[in-house]
């Protein structure tokens, strides 16, 4: 994956600060999701064939994600944000897949790095969001329940009913 940012910086540095004074703000405060199959069209595909391709959406805020498994590539003032997927073994494989990528990108570009590539739940709740939740206030007092014993039981921790 070949971004644009790098290509600017070789133009000259006002091109780079007419860049950054007049995109850079839009996207900082912007991720683009973008669905997890795309991740092996990474690979190959030039960075306008894979815009057209795969244009995603932007979202303003990370907390409007829908829930799920995101493989999460970030970079300077570029965040790209595959997926959700379902199940965490399937996103570790795609991580493994678009780790495989960045890295021959690279190889053939030493430029490129202090970038940012997890696999994360979002959206994530944190500490201090979940403290001023008066909900999880309520369930942290609230003391827990045995699980019911028997076949019942058992169903139940296996379905999670």
């Amino acid at each position: 994956m070949i971004l644009k940012l790098h290509s600017l910086k070789r133009q000259g540095g006002r091109t780079l600060l007419a860049f950054v004074m007049l995109f850079a703000p839009t996207l900082v405060s912007a991720v683009r999701v973008i669905e997890e199959q795309a991740i092996p069209f990474t690979a190959f595909l030039s960075k306008a064939d894979f815009d057209q391709r795969f244009p995603g959406k932007e979202v303003e805020e990370v907390s409007i994600l829908n829930p799920g498994w995101y493989v999460i590539y970030e970079h300077e003032t570029l965040a790209y944000y595959f997926g959700p997927i379902l199940l965490q073994s399937t996103g570790e494989d795609y991580l493994s897949e678009l780790t495989k990528t960045v890295e021959a990108a690279v190889a053939q570009r030493p430029a490129i790095e202090n970038y940012r590539l997890v696999l994360s739940y979002e959206p994530s709740q944190s500490a201090s969001d979940f403290e001023k939740s008066p909900r999880a206030a309520q369930n942290a007092q609230e003391p827990a329940t045995a699980p019911p014993s028997g076949l019942w039981g058992f169903i139940r921790s296996i379905f999670g009913f």
